[in-house]
């Protein structure tokens, strides 16, 4: 279905607001991290709220960078993983530009970019806000147990990054833009394994490789580098493996942002990262900065999401699975 990719011809980034907690400033990409919190609570009274801070604050972190004012933003996008997604809708009370909310799990980031994208290709606006958060206390709390239980963890389990990310997107040439984004259909795997959602969420993310790849008429060589959001150790291995048995050789063009934002071997993070702010959080740090310096050229961003809920797994039904893909380039009319 040549539906699900689009070609985008005037959608440029405009400005980026960042914030991490603790654990991911202590990561390997801590020095692409300016903005941190030193506690989980964020001197915030529940997690929650520390989470709906953590989005604030990323949102005006973005605005103050921006060439718009609050009152200039036309548009706001954004979803988290938090029942109905309360902390998104909470975090832009103040604000007065209208808001769509989005959900698909740790895709959702993606998801709000790509909606910007055809708000604004399409000339119903000139620019939009793109964002989400998450924290490891408020998703283990809503869809496993509370960390304070002290519950063991599978050695499959992810641990959610705990932060806030907000693009600014804008029709005015700048430095990089998105040029093409693919829209997920739902796979379905069967997998029941609430611990390991890396390993059903791969095949979303083959799914969409694959159509965006034919629809773009792409080769893997067209690309510097193709990210997955958070499949993490053993989904990013399925990912890897599953395409190589269909001679999709992705040596040396591959990365997992789950991978990227901690290190395995000194912290305590299990099979690694994941969470809507995950896939956010390193793209816009360090993969823009490569980008920016022109060290890449192209790069395509595949966000998964488990799409399960509290109540269907506790019913034992099936995970449903998406991907959602942008592909962002150098502009180098700029």
């Amino acid at each position: 279905m040549k539906s699900q990719t689009v070609k985008v011809n005037n959608v440029f980034i405009d400005s980026i607001g960042i914030i991490v907690g603790k654990k991911e400033k202590e990561g390997p990409l801590g020095k692409y991290f300016k903005n941190h919190i030193k506690d989980s609570y964020f001197n915030q009274s529940s997690f929650e709220l520390a989470q709906k801070e953590l989005s604030n604050q990323a949102i005006k972190l973005a605005i103050s960078k921006s060439r718009y004012e609050s009152k200039d933003i036309e548009i706001a996008f954004g979803g988290d993983l938090s029942n109905q997604i309360f902390v998104s809708t909470s975090s832009i009370n103040d604000y007065y530009f209208p808001y769509i909310g989005v959900y698909a799990a740790c895709a959702s980031f993606n998801l709000s970019l790509i909606l910007g994208c055809i708000y604004i290709d399409n000339q119903l606006t000139n620019n939009a806000l793109c964002f989400t958060s998450s924290h490891l206390g408020v998703s283990e709390k809503q869809f496993r147990y509370p960390n304070e239980y002290g519950i063991q963890k599978s050695s499959t389990n992810t641990t959610t990054t705990t932060g806030g990310v907000a693009v600014i997107l804008k029709n005015k040439k700048d430095k990089v833009k998105i040029s093409a984004f693919s829209l997920g259909r739902i796979v379905d795997v069967q997998s029941k394994n609430v611990n390991d959602m890396g390993t059903c969420m791969a095949y979303a993310a083959i799914d969409t490789f694959k159509v965006h790849l034919k629809n773009m008429n792409r080769k893997i060589a067209d690309y510097d580098k193709i990210v997955t959001g958070d499949l993490s150790l053993y989904g990013s291995k399925v990912f890897h493996d599953e395409l190589l048995s269909e001679n999709y050789d992705l040596t040396g063009k591959y990365d997992d942002c789950g991978l990227m934002i901690y290190d395995l071997k000194k912290q305590d993070v299990n099979a690694g990262g994941s969470g809507p702010s995950c896939v956010g959080l390193v793209t816009f740090s360090y993969f823009i900065n490569k980008l920016i310096k022109r060290e890449y050229k192209r790069i395509l961003i595949i966000a998964t999401g488990a799409l399960h809920s509290q109540i269907s797994s506790q019913q034992k039904q099936s995970i449903p699975c998406i991907a959602h893909a942008i592909e962002m380039e150098v502009n180098y009319d700029y």
